[in-house]
């Protein structure tokens, strides 16, 4: 190996992340679900129906609360009130209480909340409280699990394999976002030592082999131990929002999943935002 390879592969190492513990499956119990809405009771009834025949594994939930406009008043009282009981899945709408303001970049102050304060899971229904989409007869066969880091992310796998109806398919997706990629090639490009052209190839390839191989091993697991359903992967390198649009539209999604919380800010993940807040006809699984 000459110096120049060797330095490269120096700088190659430093994009490597840690070593993961192996995938095991794991199937995530939901005993207890929070349906959060600011209707009535009749219409948290009628959507808690059109649920059910949308995620047919629910079904096997015991516990169901029916939170409604009746029962807070604020972010702190919601809070108390899916505090008040275990709770293994909050179910709501982006602009709770906002039904005169509707804002269009942002998903409600109790949602934004929620998302950050709570360790509980999220599952946010397509459309507004003022406006809620109908699933129809649709049943969630088509779930993608999305994210810029997906080596470790097991608990992202887990839930959308179990959000996933029997027979159906889901795809597991890492996007290397190309902006992110851009900047630290410029900053190798004035290393003089440094073969660009050669770094720009090897950190790129080994960025993407990372990814595609933890699928791979998750997939071979999933098909083992996991449900009967069907396993997709896909990574690429892009622009996040864009491509993700893309995949949901072209492959017709039922859910989206991914995270929300970052160590090392409260705001929700930026990424997971944009989703959330510019793909509002898809439901979303928020953990």
């Amino acid at each position: 190996m000459t110096g120049r390879e060797e330095q490269i592969d120096e700088f190659e190492s430093m994009f490597r992340r840690a070593e993961r513990e192996p995938f095991v499956f794991v199937d995530v119990p939901i005993n207890s679900v929070a349906l959060v809405t600011d209707g009535t009771v009749t219409e948290a009834e009628q959507q808690k129906a059109s649920l059910l025949r949308f995620l047919p594994g629910l079904e096997a939930a015991e516990t169901w609360r029916l939170i409604v406009e009746t029962d807070y008043a604020n972010v702190g009282e919601l809070s108390q009130r899916i505090g008040e009981r275990q709770t293994d899945l909050i179910v709501t709408y982006r602009h709770l209480q906002e039904k005169a303001l509707v804002p269009q970049h942002s998903l409600g102050v109790y949602l934004d909340v929620l998302t950050q304060t709570s360790l509980i899971p999220v599952l946010v229904l397509p459309g507004t409280a003022a406006e809620p989409a109908s699933f129809g007869e649709r049943s969630c066969k088509r779930v993608m699990v999305v994210t810029d880091h997906i080596s470790g992310d097991n608990r992202l796998i887990h839930y959308g394999v179990r959000m996933c109806a029997a027979g159906g398919s889901i795809w597991l997706c890492h996007v290397e976002d190309d902006s992110v990629f851009i900047r630290y090639m410029q900053a190798i490009e004035r290393i003089p030592e440094i073969e660009s052209d050669r770094a720009r190839e090897l950190i790129g390839n080994q960025l993407l082999k990372e990814a595609g191989d933890f699928i791979e091993t998750c997939i071979g697991v999933l098909h083992e131990q996991g449900p009967n359903i069907s396993y997709q992967s896909l990574v690429t390198q892009g622009h996040h929002l864009r491509e993700y649009r893309e995949l949901i539209v072209g492959n017709d999604i039922d859910l989206l999943v991914t995270n929300t919380k970052d160590e090392d800010q409260l705001a929700m993940h930026g990424m997971a935002y944009s989703l959330s807040v510019e793909i509002n006809d898809v439901a979303l699984l928020l953990l």
